[in-house]
């Protein structure tokens, strides 16, 4: 990583210059560096395979395949968000703020974190291969999904358990073990997934992704086990009455924010494949959100780093460090989303011709879709302030303000404008919330603006 450092200074114009080398002198710089550096690589390898992945599977599938595999995926993160329990985030701030000062502590915590992902995970498994197919029939309006909306039981399992692993590693700081299992995994799991549409169709594209994510535990298992052994933690099953207390202060709020905003993205889903056309409207929202994704990966990525570094500074009450860092990101996220969103919008129907026929009249859906992306990678680094500083309950209650939003502006949207009037929801949500959350946050900046400042960037 030295060298990518030396040349990045290199390259910069000379009034930059200065920042990196005091960027390069902090300790937090340079713990903020190395996790960046770290989680972006590992994301931009798996996401440009993931993105290289649909295309070719949109083109091998078909629009309203296409549309039905978004479907089961939707239907998948709604049973899964019953599942995670709120775990991997949570994994990921208390292993963050135990792994030095108290190891076995620290080491509790991943076991429950485990064994939770892993009991939930196979009750909401089962639970959607018991409803799969009335979920089908009765809601989704499309009875040939039965089979692989049970197929997906096992897709929930793996998920959830990935989950789990994926927190604990992000709690170490172990950015390039994250990484590295993100690239592996989507390296051999969308040559898979094209296989398997190939030759089986959206069956195929299904049982592909669940052994690619089956992939992943194991990944995440093995390279978990190394950063445990490295740290001196020894997992245990075993919480005290004290470390119960957690589940109350943290993992419930963050549990309750999840099922109110997944139970509302499937609910806003459903309307729209009930829909004269739906499944067709579906994939191009589809293929919309997963540039979306391209938009908010690196302040999401970035957030994934802050997540420890946060909890970590906020349990040595470094207030003033963390502020700091808060508003220098702030004004990051919103100019690397601003630059990744606009070329993109520019060139909305090239990308979309890429899917095959009938995906560039999405255009406008594209373009909207976009502008939500802007808006959210904003607003996830407000959540992700809010978790690490243990205010868990108000990230609840932002989170309902944003499903109430998205679900009441989706129900006349939708029946006007069917796929735009999907992604116009999500528009006027993150809109919404983005507001509350600052007038929130704002409280907490001028606080900190008080305190002496911290060493970020000196």
């Amino acid at each position: 990583m030295q060298w990518v450092a030396n040349w990045i200074i290199a390259v910069s114009p000379e009034t930059l210059r200065p920042f990196w080398h005091r960027l390069r002198s902090s300790p937090l710089g340079n713990r903020l560096a190395r996790g960046t550096f770290w989680t972006v690589t590992g994301a931009v390898i798996s996401r440009l395979l993931g993105l290289l992945g649909f295309i070719i599977l949109a083109r091998i599938l078909g629009k309203v395949p296409f549309g039905e595999l978004g479907t089961i995926q939707a239907t998948v993160g709604l049973f899964g968000s019953f599942a995670g329990l709120g775990i991997g985030i949570t994994a990921t701030k208390y292993v963050a703020e135990w792994r030095e000062l108290e190891p076995a502590r620290c080491g509790r915590v991943i076991g429950f974190s485990l064994s939770t992902s892993l009991v939930g995970g196979t009750l909401a498994g089962l639970g959607l291969v018991l409803f799969g197919g009335w979920l089908a029939a009765h809601t989704l309006a499309a009875p040939q999904l039965a089979p692989m909306l049970r197929a997906g039981g096992a897709l929930v399992v793996f998920s959830t358990l990935q989950g789990a692993y994926l927190g604990a590693l992000t709690g170490f700081e172990a950015f390039k073990q994250v990484a590295w299992v993100s690239w592996a995994s989507s390296l051999i799991g969308v040559p898979l997934a094209v296989a398997g549409a190939w030759w089986a169709g959206l069956g195929g594209a299904v049982w592909a992704l669940i052994a690619q994510m089956a992939v992943g535990c194991a990944l995440g298992h093995w390279a978990l086990n190394k950063e445990m052994t490295k740290a001196g933690v020894k997992m245990s099953f075993a919480l005290s009455l004290h470390e119960w207390a957690m589940l109350w202060r943290f993992t419930l709020p963050v549990f309750l924010s999840t099922l109110l905003t997944s139970p509302a993205s499937w609910f806003v889903r459903m309307m729209l494949v009930n829909q004269p056309g739906g499944y067709a409207e579906a994939a191009l929202v589809s293929a919309a959100n997963q540039w979306m994704n391209l938009v908010n990966f690196l302040p999401s990525t970035m957030g994934g780093v802050l997540v420890p570094i946060f909890a970590n500074l906020y349990a040595a009450h470094r207030r003033a460090d963390f502020m700091k860092l808060l508003r220098q990101n702030l004004v990051l996220n919103a100019g690397v989303a601003l630059a990744v969103a606009t070329p993109l919008m520019l060139c909305a129907p090239v990308i979309l011709y890429l899917y095959g026929p009938g995906f560039r009249e999405g255009t406008a859906i594209f373009i909207v879709t976009m502008i939500c992306g802007m808006l959210v990678a904003v607003s996830n680094l407000f959540s992700r302030a809010m978790q690490s500083a243990g205010k868990a309950w108000i990230e609840l209650a932002s989170n309902g303000l944003y499903s109430l939003v998205v679900v009441a502006a989706s129900w006349p949207l939708i029946h006007l404008y069917k796929g735009l009037g999907n992604v116009a929801a999500y528009t006027f949500g993150a809109i919404a919330l983005l507001v509350w959350q600052w007038l929130i946050v704002r409280r907490i900046l001028r606080q900190g603006s008080s305190e002496p400042t911290g060493t970020v960037g000196r």
